[in-house]
């Protein structure tokens, strides 16, 4: 992809990742703890003190789609589909971290595709050769988005697993695709190391697939993010 291609746009990626890793543990504590899930009028304040008040706009890294990617997701805001697992509501700001200035205007009317794993670690749409579950003609944990005039978009699901697949063992992510007139770019979110140990150590269904069997018979144990990503 050319620079020309990539210039229009990238999401402030503090921002994205505070708010999604914010939320999810919120919500993971409130299944231990018995306490109400964090509302939504409260997640900017959650993310400004995680980030001293402030977020930087910044190029965000790309990636590759990976193999289990459609085109034909549905455009919603809640994408679990009652699958189970510790709710997640995940927000995306896409911006132009590359206009003139410091300005980094939000961008509105980018269509924002997301999708990953569920709890256990398994996609939707992909057959019994590439992971231990047969899911073709399923959609769960795939959607897509406008952005508004603010440059955000929604999404309701759970925290995804880690996945095994025949020729690939992956750290827990969520894969994000934005498109901007004719310009895209494809990028990966992740969660801290230190949330993800104690989701797979206190919660369920996390905590019981510490391991998992890829096609074939390969057992493999859980992945963690590489230092880059922690």
């Amino acid at each position: 992809m050319n620079r020309d291609r990539r210039r229009f746009v990238t999401t402030s990626a503090a921002r994205a990742a505070a708010q999604l890793v914010g939320v999810s543990v919120a919500d993971a504590q409130s299944r231990r703890d018995g306490t109400s899930p964090i509302a939504a009028a409260n997640i900017d304040a959650l993310a400004a003190q995680r980030t001293g008040g402030r977020f930087t706009c910044i190029r965000t890294p790309e990636s590759n789609d990976g193999p289990f990617y459609y085109r034909s997701s549905p455009r919603r805001r809640a994408i679990a589909e009652g699958r189970r697992g510790v709710p997640l509501k995940l927000r995306i700001t896409v911006a132009n971290a590359l206009h003139p200035g410091d300005a980094c205007p939000p961008l509105s009317d980018a269509l924002v595709d997301v999708w990953h794993a569920d709890a256990d670690g398994m996609y939707s749409n992909v057959g019994a050769d590439l992971q231990i579950e047969n899911t073709v003609g399923q959609t769960f944990m795939r959607g897509h988005q406008v952005t508004d005039a603010s440059g955000q978009v929604e999404f309701d699901s759970v925290v995804p697993g880690w996945e095994i697949g025949r020729n690939v063992v992956r750290a827990t992510h969520v894969h994000v695709k934005v498109f901007h007139e004719n310009k895209v770019i494809t990028t990966q979110l992740y969660f801290p190391n230190q949330f993800l140990d104690d989701l797979y150590v206190n919660v369920d269904p996390y905590r019981t697939h510490q391991q998992m069997t890829a096609p074939g018979g390969k057992l493999s144990n859980r992945i963690r993010n590489a230092p880059l990503f922690r």
